[in-house]
């Protein structure tokens, strides 16, 4: 019964053609995200747009207290320009040859109002008050300790022991002051010690140095600040309205959150570092409630944009993706028919692109393969008819070995005799009865010298032959007769026809995890021409030319290909009249 289910259920949904079924899985899925995507962004966007506008607003509260630090940190510079101003310092100290409170005062006066500028709109007054009760002093910026002692905001003495203090001015406006508060002290570098001398007073409108930005309208603040002292006090609020938020929860709370809300604002805080000044500051959330308004109201035809996009867009798609489709099924029905040299591409680069690359690829290495095994086909029957030519009896041919040697020996001919016990090893390793495809580096080497003292005998010791095996090398394995092919080349097309005395060297080493086999010689060598057809020649497996040359070095380059891969082989190096170097890569093999 289930079997039968899913039968009925594919029936349906593969009963079209794939330009159907893509149109019409689009569109339905297509209904999913939206539905999904328009309950998400309704949700989201509340925070999408808070969070834009918690950004600006921290830019603005950022901007704001880095304005204030460096209002305060100018005023600080200057009252400390102004406590160590030597002027001033050797006028209040009495160091001056005048002696008229006045004139010095009046000269103090010039000091400070070359440090201030006194035109800022929220700077009131700067006063200097002298503790030197012997050298009295009067001017518009200065006079002594006990005329500061009739003021309204000296009380006690407590405002001095602090940087700033607060007071209420008592004029008619009854302005709220900010007093910032310097100490001039005296430092007698002969004996080391320092002397007090007084204070510098500096007064600020606070409803002017803390008042936030106004709006475009310049009627109302763009923001609401309220500013705590050290101890979280308020000390200025530009909007009252806003007072009892200290009441309901703690300036530290309010700076855990990245937002905050109280009543019809949103809420940041900031810290003035000179003063230690606290500040919260308060956003109307009308504007958050517009833009939310702005892009609901957006949101709903951009949705209808969006499934017309998608219909149409389904359409145009699925129906080129089944023309390709098409195409591909069409290439195969053509491969079907035996013609493997389809050259027609299927354009784009999607996985129907890559699909008929690779399909392209894979028919045109099937022909190759095809026609590579049709020409190993041909060589193999063509070696086994010439091993079919060239079969001797190995019986009669050790016999007749044997009976060669014996001959010599009773003539005193030795040489006969150690070259039939040359040739007769040879026949045993080439005939192969003892040995497999793979035999030790010692053996291979043993059947190369028999054939190098064969070839010095013949051509009458007209080279030298120098080995050079590492010993750790020596029970390796290696592909069974490829050296004597090898070194019968260099000897044969080096070595014979040099008028003087030749050398030929074969060494054998390890190089991290290959076996290197290098059989040099100096003889003729080849020009760059000639070495370049003998490496095309060696190392193509499509070689159809009549032409051969080099078929033993091709035929050992193409077992160590076949038998360990197409990285191992041989490579050559030749210079014409300065010799060659044939240099065999072999995996290290136990």
């Amino acid at each position: 019964m289930r079997v039968r289910r899913k039968q009925k259920r594919r029936n349906i949904l593969h009963s079209g053609t794939i330009f159907t079924q893509l149109v019409f899985f689009t569109v339905i899925i297509s209904f999913i995200p939206i539905i999904f995507v328009s309950t998400v962004l309704f949700r989201k966007i509340s925070s999408m747009v808070t969070e834009e506008l918690v950004n600006s607003h921290y830019q603005l509260a950022a901007q704001y207290t880095s304005n204030l630090e460096n209002s305060f940190y100018q005023y600080k510079d200057s009252l400390r320009q102004i406590s160590n101003n030597t002027i001033v310092l050797d006028t209040l100290l009495g160091n001056t040859r005048n002696k008229n409170p006045y004139v010095r005062g009046t000269n103090v006066s010039v000091e400070i109002n070359k440090s201030l500028h006194l035109d800022s709109p929220e700077l009131r007054n700067c006063m200097v008050y002298s503790d030197i009760t012997d050298n009295k002093i009067y001017g518009n910026r200065v006079t002594m300790m006990e005329g500061a002692s009739t003021e309204i905001w000296y009380i006690n003495h407590e405002a001095l022991t602090k940087d700033y203090f607060i007071y209420s001015s008592g004029d008619k406006k009854r302005s709220t002051i900010l007093s910032l508060i310097q100490k001039i002290v005296y430092l007698d570098v002969t004996n080391y010690k320092t002397k007090y001398v007084g204070f510098i007073k500096l007064d600020l409108y606070m409803d002017k140095l803390f008042s936030p930005t106004m709006d475009d309208s310049e009627e109302n603040y763009s923001y609401d600040v309220i500013i705590l002292d050290q101890g979280s006090r308020t000390v200025y609020s530009s909007n009252p309205e806003y007072n009892g938020i200290t009441d309901k929860t703690t300036y530290e709370q309010l700076s855990k959150k990245r937002i905050n809300y109280y009543k019809d604002a949103m809420v940041c805080t900031g810290f003035e570092k000179n003063y230690g000044l606290k500040m919260i500051f308060l956003f109307s959330n009308q504007q958050l409630i517009n833009r939310k308004s702005e892009i609901e109201s957006t949101l709903f035809p951009i949705f209808l944009i969006v499934v017309a996009v998608i219909v149409v867009t389904a359409f145009v798609f699925t129906r080129g993706f089944s023309g390709r489709v098409a195409r591909l099924i069409d290439k195969f029905k053509v491969a079907e028919t035996g013609d493997l040299t389809i050259t027609e591409e299927i354009e784009g680069n999607d996985e129907i692109t890559v699909l008929d690359r690779q399909f392209s690829h894979m028919l045109l290495k099937l022909d190759g393969l095809i026609k590579k095994n049709y020409i190993q086909q041909l060589e193999k029957k063509e070696s086994e008819f010439r091993n079919l030519q060239l079969q001797i009896n190995p019986h009669f041919l050790y016999n007749t070995l044997e009976t060669i040697s014996s001959i010599a020996a009773v003539n005193k001919v030795f040489i006969i005799c150690d070259l039939c016990e040359k040739l007769g090893e040879n026949f045993r390793y080439s005939l192969g009865k003892n040995y497999g495809e793979f035999v030790t580096v010692t053996q291979e080497l043993a059947h190369t010298k028999n054939y190098v003292y064969i070839q010095q005998t013949r051509f009458g010791n007209k080279f030298e032959v120098f080995y050079n095996v590492d010993k750790e090398v020596e029970d390796k394995r290696i592909l069974r007769f490829i050296l004597q092919p090898i070194v019968e080349n260099a000897i044969v097309h080096g070595l014979s026809n040099m008028e003087g005395k030749g050398t030929l060297e074969i060494s054998i080493s390890r190089e991290a995890e290959l076996l290197v086999i290098k059989i040099a010689d100096d003889g003729a060598g080849m020009d760059a021409e000639r070495l370049e057809e003998i490496s095309r020649y060696i190392n193509d497996t499509n070689i159809e030319d009549k032409k051969r040359h080099s078929i033993g070095i091709r035929n050992v380059n193409q077992r160590i290909k076949l038998a360990c891969g197409s990285e191992y082989g041989i490579t050559i190096e030749s210079a014409l009249n300065r010799g060659s170097c044939f240099t065999i890569n072999l995996p290290l093999m136990q």
